[in-house]
């Protein structure tokens, strides 16, 4: 059994003991399973791209499209208890806070068409939003000068949000009141506030590239740490942190090109920084591939000192030694893997762009089963709701299916 470091089991019993859903995948390791009795299968469509996770409680599952829809859906049957509508996509993970469920709007249009040096990320309306999580009315509603595609966090009762303008804001989650706003001049896209201890959190962005560390209360910047100008992604990649090291990827050019260009062919790579200062402990390579227009980075996990990271770039699941960042292994999967993983007694599932679903043993990365599920997987990432799976896929489908039938498929 896995010895967890006092700092991640005091996160853990936190987690169990407050009530809700509060940042990006539940927790910092973006492991986002619930336990539980439930086993199920169903199939829901939407009718737009998912981009986002879901979240779920007391037996309801909550998430965005792409197309403005808030879906609140039965966990256990795929019945739609409601379904509300905004102008903009919805691609923030729902946060869940009370008898609220809080989302963000907002597009990833960019007006810049370098994705190392974006003016600003989001047209149209930009707003962090709370629905009644009974009825799907809109209790409060918050508009945000960039996109809010990012998930932001709550953090000793203050949610922090980092948008596509390049401003940290503070707000009342209760109220929906702004306490604050700070512009660092980075850009956040599909990142998310990672919570790292003592009131701060972890974010990242593009145009300043760089990670940056941040107190809840007030805004202000404790560090930063700065990645080449040249390099593109930063502000896709969601953070996960083992307490002492904060994990993430990005995408680099190749020569003769001095940034990141859509299409041309770039290096994915993968990085630790130090929690306490932000000091590079390090940086690697992993494979090359064509940039894509969207969602330039994976979705990291981390679990029983691993480092999971898909690419955004080319067919590949890898686990990383989390410590000295040397390649465990590496597996060929059928698509790109941009989106999150779960981890569930030593194997790890995941969707990949060419429409399966996977199950890999954790520690060796063999193939325990694949599922071909005929529809693609993006960046909207799973959860594992006790004994199922549930996804959000490109078509817009949000799918549950049992664990044992991933594990079960060869497809």
């Amino acid at each position: 059994m896995a010895i967890l470091s006092g700092w991640l089991l005091a996160t853990i019993v936190l987690a169990a003991a407050t009530p809700g859903w509060t940042q990006f995948r539940l927790g910092p390791e973006n492991n986002a399973v619930v336990a539980g009795p439930l086993e199920t299968e169903w199939r829901v469509e939407t009718g737009g791209q998912i981009s986002a996770s879901p979240t779920v409680i007391d037996g309801t599952l909550y998430i965005g499209n792409n197309d403005g829809w808030l879906y609140a859906i039965d966990a256990g049957s795929g019945q739609v208890v409601w379904k509300a509508h905004v102008p903009n996509p919805l691609m923030s993970a729902p946060l869940l806070y009370g008898d609220m469920v809080i989302v963000g709007e907002g597009d990833p249009t960019s007006r810049s068409s370098s994705p190392s040096e974006p003016v600003m990320v989001g047209q149209g309306p930009s707003a962090l939003i709370a629905f009644d999580r009974a009825a799907g009315t809109i209790r409060w509603q918050v508009p945000l000068s960039g996109s809010a595609m990012p998930t932001p966090a709550i953090i000793d009762g203050i949610m922090v949000n980092h948008d596509g303008a390049g401003w940290i804001s503070g707000v009342d989650p209760s109220s929906g009141t702004k306490l604050y706003a700070r512009w660092i001049g980075s850009m956040a896209s599909m990142t998310a506030a990672l919570p790292v201890g003592n009131g701060d959190f972890i974010t990242t962005g593009v145009g300043s590239n760089a990670a940056w560390r941040v107190h809840a209360d007030g805004g202000a910047v404790v560090w930063h740490s700065a990645f080449s100008r040249g390099a593109s992604g930063i502000g896709d990649c969601p953070p996960v942190s083992d307490g002492i090291r904060v994990y993430c990827d990005y995408v680099a050019p190749v020569l003769p090109d001095a940034s990141t260009v859509i299409g041309h062919l770039t290096v994915e790579r993968a990085y630790a920084l130090r929690v306490s200062d932000g000091a590079l402990l390090w940086d690697i390579a992993l494979e090359s591939g064509s940039l894509p227009e969207r969602n330039e980075a994976a979705i990291p996990l981390f679990a029983d000192g691993l480092l999971y990271i898909g690419s955004a770039i080319a067919p590949w699941m890898h686990a990383i030694d989390a410590t000295s960042g040397v390649l465990v292994w590496a597996m060929p999967t059928r698509g790109n893997v941009k989106g999150g993983l779960v981890d569930v007694d030593g194997i790890v599932y995941f969707g990949d762009l060419g429409g399966y679903l996977w199950a890999l043993d954790a520690k060796t990365g063999h193939v325990v089963g694949d599922k071909f599920m005929h529809t693609r997987f993006n960046v909207g990432s799973p959860i594992v709701d006790g004994k199922t799976l549930i996804i959000g896929s490109d078509s817009g489908s949000v799918i549950a299916v049992p664990l044992q039938t991933i594990r079960n498929s060869h497809d």
